[in-house]
C-alpha cells in the first residue's frame, strides 16, 4: 500500500469515525482528478459540475461500503462513471458541443514556454487539433485514453473503474492511438 493510499485510508476511518469534516480532504485532493475525468465524456462544465458533486454526495454517503484495499481515487471515478452512465440511459444524454474547447486552449496555451507568437500559435492549433481528434474518438475508446494519457492511470485501474478486463483496455488504447495516428499522418499529408 502506497502513502497515498495510506493517508486516505486514514482519512477515510476519521469520517466514518465522526470527524466529517475531514470529508472535505477528500474532496480537496480528488476534485481536479474529477473534472479531469468527467470533461472529455460530458464536454459541458455544468453538467461535469453536477456529476462531480453528486459523485462526492455518494462517495460520503456510503463510504461505509469502500474497501481500504482498493485506492479511494478508482472507487471514485466507478461511482462518477455509473453516474454518466445512468444519465446516458435515463435521459438520453447527448452532447455535441466542443465548445469548451476553446477555452480549455486558451488557458493551456499560457503555459507555452516560447515568447515566440508564432510558435504559441502553432502549439495552440496543434493542440487543438489532437483535441478535437480525441474527442472524436467513440466513447469506449476516447475514455481510456484520456485515463491513461492525461490521469496516468494503469492499465488496471482504467479496467477496474470501467469495469472491463485489462487486455479490453489495452486493446482500445492501442487501437485510439491508431485512429489518432493514421489522422495525424493523412493531415500531414496535405500539408
Amino acid at each position: 500500500m502506497n502513502d497515498d493510499q495510506h493517508d486516505d485510508e486514514f482519512i477515510v476511518k476519521e469520517v466514518l469515525a465522526g470527524e466529517i469534516q475531514e470529508f472535505g480532504t477528500l474532496v480537496s485532493k480528488y476534485e481536479a482528478l474529477m473534472y479531469r475525468y468527467l470533461l472529455p465524456q460530458l464536454r459541458d462544465l455544468q453538467e461535469v459540475e453536477d456529476i462531480s458533486q453528486e459523485t462526492f454526495f455518494r462517495a460520503f454517503r456510503y463510504l461505509g461500503s469502500f474497501d481500504p484495499k482498493r485506492k479511494f481515487s478508482t472507487w471514485l471515478l466507478k461511482i462518477a462513471r455509473n453516474l454518466v452512465v445512468n444519465r446516458y440511459q435515463k435521459n438520453s444524454f447527448r452532447t455535441e458541443k466542443i465548445g469548451y474547447v476553446d477555452g480549455f486552449v486558451e488557458n493551456s496555451s499560457k503555459t507555452v514556454s516560447s515568447n515566440d507568437p508564432g510558435n504559441q500559435l502553432q502549439t495552440k492549433e496543434e493542440f487543438r487539433n489532437i483535441f478535437s481528434d480525441m474527442l472524436g474518438l467513440s466513447e469506449d475508446l476516447r475514455i481510456p485514453l484520456f485515463l491513461r494519457v492525461l490521469q496516468e492511470m494503469s492499465y488496471e485501474e482504467i479496467g477496474e473503474s470501467l469495469d472491463v478486463p485489462v487486455q479490453t483496455v489495452k486493446n482500445r488504447i492501442f487501437k485510439a492511438r491508431k485512429i489518432l495516428r493514421e489522422k495525424r499522418d493523412s493531415t500531414d499529408g496535405l500539408r
